[in-house]
């Protein structure tokens, strides 16, 4: 592998299932998950930053980015799996796995079914391992109306989709105000997911529950949750109580890694450097 580069690569992760992934560096690996129908695209400035001292990869998951698109599989117990065939193709050991939004359900669910013996830690950026709850002080991505509405009348054509996520992007993710071309950029790679494999994901992302062994993790190895600042008074008394093994760290939106790369990755390397 040329260590001055980015490469891109496919790794075979089941029978007939190939994973795209981007890889830079040499050292402990850091492994990055993204969140829903995005690629490890959105995590370029990550790759670049920290392959001075690690190797770095960064997955597109199934049905995300360039990986393998598949009529089965649409769910996070799936990805968990195939997160485990990445590690054993690659023969990893000794990683940080960093999941951001429902790239943490792919994290969770790695450790649930294949335990933490290839771990040295776990970062989470900005979602809950419960995303939704009827209980108005939980941690959710909203409430039971919102997200059935979403889901039944919304990512029904890829039109809808794209409406979601610029909306999304422009109100949640992004604090700044975004030129048509970075608006633009964001929903090309969102777009690389078919609007079905995206209504499969959001549907299962809803209805998962990994708060127990989320609560584990903290409770047996380094764990770091970032909270994007505009629903902090819900997600870090959230976390503080139901996840105390996890040390917390607001900022920016929840794309924070993306837009404000810096910040960011000084925060991830002072607890890189404390393990």
């Amino acid at each position: 592998m040329a260590k001055d580069r980015i490469e891109s690569k496919y790794v075979t992760v089941a029978p007939g299932v190939e994973l795209h992934i981007l890889e830079k560096g040499e050292g402990k690996p850091l492994v990055f998950i993204p969140g829903l129908t995005f690629s490890g695209e959105i995590f370029k400035n990550q790759l670049e930053y920290f392959s001075s001292e690690y190797r770095v990869i960064a997955i597109d998951p199934r049905g995300q980015g360039y990986s393998a698109k598949t009529v089965d599989g649409n769910d996070y117990l799936t990805h968990g799996r195939d997160v485990a065939g990445l590690i054993d193709a690659l023969g990893l050991k000794d990683i940080i796995l960093i999941g951001w939004s429902t790239g943490n359900l792919d994290t969770w669910s790695y450790v649930q079914q294949f335990g933490k013996d290839k771990l040295r830690g776990v970062v989470t950026i900005d979602m809950s391992p419960l995303p939704l709850s009827p209980d108005p002080k939980w941690w959710t991505e909203g409430t039971i109306e919102e997200l059935s509405q979403v889901a039944t009348q919304v990512l029904t054509s890829s039109e809808g989709c794209r409406e979601f996520f610029s909306e999304y992007a422009t109100g949640v993710m992004i604090q700044h105000k975004m030129e048509p071309d970075e608006l633009e950029y964001l929903l090309d790679i969102s777009g690389r997911t078919p609007y079905w494999i995206c209504r499969q994901l959001f549907c299962d992302a809803v209805f998962s529950n990994y708060l127990e062994i989320a609560k584990d993790v903290g409770a047996t190895m380094p764990s770091l949750m970032f909270i994007a600042e505009h629903w902090q008074d819900i997600a870090k008394p959230f976390v503080e109580t139901q996840l105390p093994g996890y040390d917390t760290y607001v900022m920016g939106g929840h794309l924070m890694f993306y837009e404000y790369p810096e910040k960011w990755n000084h925060v991830l390397e002072d607890f890189l450097n404390k393990l």
